[in-house]
């Protein structure tokens, strides 16, 4: 068995086993959590202030200071990691409402109503289980190590069905429920792939530069991006058809709404010759490509798709297309969407309206867009409503390639570090996905 699959089995086991004891014994756990804490913090407390009195070093001392008021609290009041975990998940629902409400208002303003009934009832449910949690003090700590044990055990499953073999000789995708992972978790994966690299590099080990299942040529190619910094460590996630790239996102700056977030929905379209060496020189990505070999059938299904976005979208000029300003380049530099035209020649279009007429970064995002092709293929990612980033396409594309027979044929990284491309290893094992 691959350490990948190994993985995952042992991460199946454990979270299977960790959530049927808090489903069948939450309260023993509770005590034992609650017990062990206590336990670990006195013993803390003791070896901060005994290195501060071998060493004299001040930080010991306020760790050892913070340990004991840890230690004080949680024996004094010990509902205080009840109070926190209804506080966290309460929060975290509350906040999920607030996601699935922005997009139901979104979706009404573009009059796209064929999802309002869905969007009404998550976000009632979402709204009113976070108010239970928040404002209902009488909430008993054993329904909440329930509900806990239930999420491991999901999670568990889901690594069970990753260590499965599959991709049998008639594998394909079908649109499905797939488990995910927890949003946190996603939003943090290309960032991760890519100090994994950055790690691999430093230490002078082998990085391959391509690995491919099979010498036909893919048609379809799935390029995720991570930046060095800020909202660029999340990710963005674009398309390539026939040698054609296809980005979705929030360009229009004179739209902005709610910091950015919420904006008119911008695509283009570039040659992925043109494209990628752009993104590795000049907005310094690195991007990890996933190739999807189509049949006959799949692809009439993209070009479809394609041609519905054509017919539903009209140009849209740049700032510096709209000034003349090409001769001015250093005015319109800090503009992406200016920048990439002058540099490319790439053509932006917005939508006449639908379900991307409004970017949403929480709904209707990048990840979603892409979802639009994938989804006529019959992947599932999104087919379970939640927050989805380029991560979560990430885990999915990575499991996929390591599938036999999978149309996920070949898997490639393009970073600045040689201009070019790097693959399996950099992901620290050619059997493994992060």
């Amino acid at each position: 068995m691959s350490s990948g699959r190994s993985f995952d089995l042992t991460a199946g086991v454990v979270l299977s086993v960790l959530g049927s004891v808090l489903v069948l014994l939450p309260e023993n756990i509770y005590d034992l959590i609650l017990n062990l804490a206590l336990f670990i913090g006195f013993f803390n407390t003791i070896y901060q202030l005994v290195q501060y009195i071998l060493k004299k070093n001040l930080s010991d001392l306020l760790f050892g200071l913070l340990s004991l008021a840890f230690v004080v609290i949680l024996s004094r009041w010990q509902e205080l990691p009840e109070w926190f975990i209804r506080v966290m998940f309460g929060t975290y629902l509350l906040c999920s409402a607030v996601v699935t409400g922005i997009q139901l208002v979104l979706d009404v303003e573009d009059s796209y109503l064929s999802r309002i009934a869905g969007l009404l009832f998550l976000t009632a449910v979402y709204g009113a289980l976070g108010f239970v949690l928040l404002f209902s003090p009488d909430l008993d700590t054993t329904i909440l190590m329930q509900l806990f044990g239930i999420y491991f055990v999901v999670m568990g499953i889901r690594f069970f069905m990753n260590a499965l073999p599959g991709g049998g000789k008639n594998y394909h995708w079908k649109r499905g429920r797939r488990i995910m992972l927890p949003p946190a978790i996603s939003a943090i994966l290309p960032d991760w792939f890519l100090q994994h690299i950055n790690e691999t590099m430093k230490k002078g080990e082998p990085v391959i530069l391509h690995e491919q299942k099979t010498s036909r040529r893919p048609q379809l190619q799935i390029m995720v991006h991570v930046g060095p910094k800020g909202f660029q460590k999340i990710g963005h996630i674009s398309f390539a058809y026939k040698g054609v790239v296809y980005s979705y996102g929030n360009y229009d700056s004179d739209s902005f709404r709610l910091n950015g977030t919420i904006g008119d929905g911008v695509v283009f379209n570039l040659a992925a010759e043109d494209y990628i060496p752009n993104m590795l020189q000049v907005e310094k990505n690195t991007i990890f490509e996933f190739g999807i070999l189509l049949d006959a059938d799949q692809e009439q299904a993209v070009e479809a798709e394609l041609a519905k976005m054509r017919n539903n979208s009209y140009r849209w000029y740049t700032k510096i297309e709209r000034s003349d300003g090409y001769d001015r380049f250093n005015q319109f530099e800090a503009d992406y969407p200016s920048r990439l035209h002058y540099r490319s020649g790439a053509k932006m279009y917005k939508f006449k309206g639908g379900k991307f007429r409004t970017y949403w970064a929480l709904g209707d995002n990048c990840a979603a867009f892409t979802d639009v092709v994938l989804g006529a293929l019959g992947a599932d990612v999104l087919n379970i409503r939640g927050i989805i980033s380029p991560g979560t396409y990430l885990d999915f594309l990575q499991t996929e390639y390591l599938r036999p027979n999978s149309p996920v044929v070949t898997r490639t990284i393009h970073t600045l570090a040689d201009g070019s491309a790097m693959s399996s290893d950099a992901f620290g094992n050619p059997d493994r996905h992060c």
